[in-house]
């Protein structure tokens, strides 16, 4: 009788567990059907999701996200001002789910990217909620708003 032997190909694949990265600009579209409906649920009327897209594209924003068990956790999107005095990283945009799992992490991350950009402060335009969230954060002033 004889025996045929066959080979077998093995394939590895990346299993991204608990990782907070920036996406460059060039690697939006990968990452955007998946963070795109996160973000939507946090905006209000200054934003539509099209122009996070687009200011992502322009590099005008950045995003950051989680990943765990191959699924985006979240998304935040910053951007930087430039004042006379001061450069600064303002989050002004995040959603996701399990936010103890990412929040230090993503933080760190942002704060990372804020020195290199040579950032002095960091900015969170967001709901009052976020102050017990964010680590070393105050409240420095209330942003008010009136539709007219």
């Amino acid at each position: 009788m004889q025996v045929q032997q066959t080979q077998t190909k093995t394939y590895h694949t990346v299993s991204l567990d608990n990782v907070v990265t920036g996406v460059s600009s060039k690697n939006i579209e990968k990452y955007w059907k998946k963070v795109s409906p996160l973000l939507t649920k946090a905006l209000d009327e200054t934003y539509n999701i099209e122009d996070i897209y687009e200011g992502l594209i322009a590099k005008k924003m950045q995003l950051f996200i989680s990943i765990n068990k191959n699924q985006i956790e979240c998304a935040v999107v910053t951007e930087i001002a430039v004042y006379p005095q001061s450069k600064v990283l303002r989050y002004f945009l995040a959603g996701g789910i399990n936010l103890d799992n990412w929040l230090d992490r993503i933080q760190d991350a942002i704060q990372d990217f804020a020195k290199s950009q040579n950032c002095t402060h960091l900015e969170v335009a967001g709901r009052k909620g976020w102050v017990r969230k964010l680590k070393g954060f105050k409240i420095k002033a209330y942003l008010l708003n009136k539709e007219i």
